[in-house]
């Protein structure tokens, strides 16, 4: 089976509600431009709009970066999307902040999307991080500080879900920032 066909990006995973909400209570992105990297659904982007971001979609798979374009609309947030593959990731423009929500769980994936960043993170930018708690992600994150002089602000909450069967999830957030500033 196709691991890719898997359509796990139609889903609003409790780690992307978790940075959205820290987004909303958080930041100020007037005049910065966000990419959100495995956009899904696209909720953390299309706050990153709510709160002032210019934003771009990117996936793998049309539907999610189309669906992204469609709900950031419903908002009153214009974006843009892109199509892309991180293994073969095109995409040359550089953005103030990259948002990366439960994305960074495939040790097989993590080097490209760390390629991605360096490539596509401007001097000075901002990486933002969701996940449920998974051991790749940390060590993925731990990689990013090394590589690209990052420190970091790190939130763990606890997100309910009434709606799953296991009524609660542990998440993790990851706000990178460049070591020579303040934090937040």
């Amino acid at each position: 089976a196709d691991a890719d066909a898997v359509p796990c990006w139609a889903v609003v995973w409790p780690s992307a509600r978790t940075l959205a909400r820290y987004i909303y209570n958080n930041l100020n992105l007037t005049g910065k431009t966000v990419l959100e990297l495995g956009s899904g659904l696209g909720l953390p982007g299309t706050v990153c709009g709510l709160c002032g971001g210019q934003v771009m979609f990117s996936d793998y798979n049309q539907d999610a970066v189309d669906l992204s374009l469609h709900n950031a609309a419903l908002n009153g947030v214009k974006a843009e999307g892109w199509l892309g593959d991180w293994r073969s990731f095109s995409l040359q423009q550089r953005f103030d902040c990259l948002i990366c929500s439960d994305i960074c769980y495939d040790p097989q994936l993590n080097p490209y999307l760390l390629a991605i960043c360096h490539k596509n993170l401007k001097a000075g930018g901002e990486i933002l991080i969701s996940h449920q708690r998974r051991q790749p992600t940390y060590q993925f994150v731990e990689q990013l500080k090394s590589e690209l002089k990052l420190q970091e602000i790190r939130i763990d909450s606890i997100e309910k879900d009434e709606e799953s069967v296991y009524g609660q999830f542990f998440v993790s957030i990851h706000h990178l920032q460049p070591a020579h500033q303040p934090l937040l």
